[in-house]
């Protein structure tokens, strides 16, 4: 992707967050990107789109189809869209309106990849940690299990981490012992 393609993603998800923010819907406009990230997961929607095989009529029927029980706004927005002839970024600005969002609001979704399923009392724990140490707002707590960490866990968070994994504290000594 060109740096003038990044540009007008970013600018078309500033926008909409702009608009949203100013009109107090972002939590609305947050579950409704996601919903549609959604339906562009469970098919090839985002290749259909950037497709120059597949007709533009049909591009706007899928993108309509999108639009339906959505805050004004988004639907605004993917009108607008449409009217451009941006539908092959939508899936790219959808993304980035997450993660716009998530850098207004301070609210990150976190990653926690442990060895076993964690309790709710450990998820909690989890939060309070991101908290405290990250002084970041939890949005969704992503679980994972990797049973390669052996034991402790990984926190992933607007791109930082901690990990206290027993792997990482072995592989640590391995070269410390180098």
């Amino acid at each position: 992707m060109t740096k003038k393609e990044q540009a007008l993603i970013e600018q078309y998800a500033k926008s909409l967050v702009q608009v949203c923010q100013e009109r107090d819907t972002l939590e609305a406009l947050q579950a409704d990107v996601l919903a549609i990230l959604e339906v562009f997961k469970a098919t090839n929607l985002a290749k259909t789109l950037s497709s120059l095989a597949v007709p533009r009529a049909k591009k706007l029927e899928l993108v309509r189809q999108l639009q339906g029980d959505n805050i004004i706004y988004l639907n605004n927005f993917l009108e607008v869209m449409l009217q451009n002839e941006r539908e092959a970024y939508l899936y790219q600005v959808l993304l980035r309106v997450l993660s716009e969002l998530a850098s207004v609001s301070n609210q990150y979704d976190v990653t926690v990849t442990s060895a076993v399923p964690l309790s709710e009392e450990q998820k909690q724990r989890v939060r309070t940690v991101v908290s405290k140490r990250l002084a970041v707002k939890t949005g969704r707590l992503i679980e994972k299990v990797d049973p390669s960490l052996i034991g402790g866990f990984m926190i992933s968070v607007n791109n930082k981490v901690i990990d206290t994994s027993i792997r990482r504290q072995l592989q640590a000594f391995k070269m410390n012992l180098k």
